[in-house]
């Protein structure tokens, strides 16, 4: 087995969270080979076996003496068996394609949500992942500011999320409303000759005001998604596995910022990679019904529009549930 290199030191004390691939289906206690930055290290499959293409997690710590090393597995289980229900969350890859928006039918309400008003899932993915109306993530007792589960919590900001991006919607719809922009007849190609001075000028003004508010709450969303997905990665140990040839010799685990290095411009804390940006750039919509898909799995809940979470009988922790802590402070990916 081979590295796709994913940007970690081999210099580096701490274990590192390895994510190999199933080279075939093996039964539990079988082992093999695998090669990280030159280093040989024995996996053993986990209980429960695996089957060819799955991946699982395990902790790889370099020693100078050493080459090969037998590794104590943290499970990375494949989809629908994390935690106890058949809808648990899967850990280490997405649940199902980037493209697949419409897997539960064009009608579905996650679907129509994301296609015809964004910032409503949005709002409902980031109070499930227990985040700000800012994308930072809340804190927990006992724990570091970046910790990826959510036990003793004692930050209660996400419990407002919801409430707070729908008043940043109704304030921005409000604003757009109260300036508005005078209508220029399109047939007439010299309608605004023919408006007077004063017209002019307030058409000047309210167009500015208009592209304004447009771009800075374009800007806002763009940035609450950006970071809303580099969190679910984190948390979920979902590495990059495309644009990292973007980084120009970087390193991909620090992202382009966060890596809990307190930059304010990373508001989650954790790192946001380039992945994250492209797919936010380029394909919004496909993102967004990606994220929601993720964390609830619609084949045994149902969806709805209008709630803070998007789903019924949503528990408060399930986001996090079966989640350690460590687990995703970023992965690489062995394949």
């Amino acid at each position: 087995m081979t590295v796709k290199d994913y940007g970690s030191s081999s210099q580096s004390t701490q274990p590192t969270n390895v994510q190999v691939i199933a080279p075939a289906t093996l039964n539990a206690g079988y082992t093999f080979d695998a090669v990280y930055e030159g280093n040989t290290f024995t996996v053993t499959v986990p209980d429960g076996g695996v089957v060819k293409g799955q991946r699982f997690i395990v902790p790889f710590i370099p020693t100078a003496e050493a080459t090969i090393m037998e590794a104590s597995l943290l499970p990375l289980n494949s989809p629908n068996t994390r935690g106890m229900g058949e809808d648990s969350i899967p850990t280490g890859v997405w649940r199902d394609s980037l493209c697949d928006c419409c897997k539960f039918g064009p009608c579905h309400p996650s679907f129509l949500t994301a296609l015809c008003c964004r910032p409503i899932i949005i709002a409902q993915l980031l109070t499930r992942m227990k985040m700000t109306w800012l994308a930072q993530r809340t804190r927990f007792r006992n724990s570091n500011s970046n910790l990826s589960d959510s036990r003793t919590e004692i930050d209660q900001r996400w419990r407002n999320t919801f409430r707070n991006i729908i008043l940043v919607l109704v304030f921005y719809s409000v604003l757009m409303m109260v300036v508005p922009v005078p209508l220029l007849d399109p047939t007439n190609p010299n309608a605004y000759d023919e408006l007077s001075d004063a017209e002019k000028k307030t058409y000047f003004i309210n167009s500015s005001i208009h592209s304004a508010l447009s771009a800075l709450f374009g800007f806002y969303f763009f940035y609450l998604m950006v970071q809303l997905r580099a969190t679910l990665r984190h948390v979920y140990s979902i590495p990059e596995e495309n644009c990292l040839c973007l980084y120009c010799g970087g390193n991909p685990r620090d992202g382009i910022c966060g890596s809990g290095d307190g930059n304010r411009l990373c508001s989650a804390g954790v790192p946001v990679g380039v992945e994250d940006v492209c797919c936010v750039m380029f394909c919004p919509l496909c993102t967004t019904s990606q994220m929601a898909r993720h964390t609830v799995d619609y084949e045994y809940r149902s969806a709805t529009c209008c709630n803070s979470v998007g789903v019924t009988k949503y528990m408060d922790d399930e986001a996090y549930e079966g989640i350690e802590n460590g687990v995703g402070e970023g992965s690489v990916l062995v394949v």
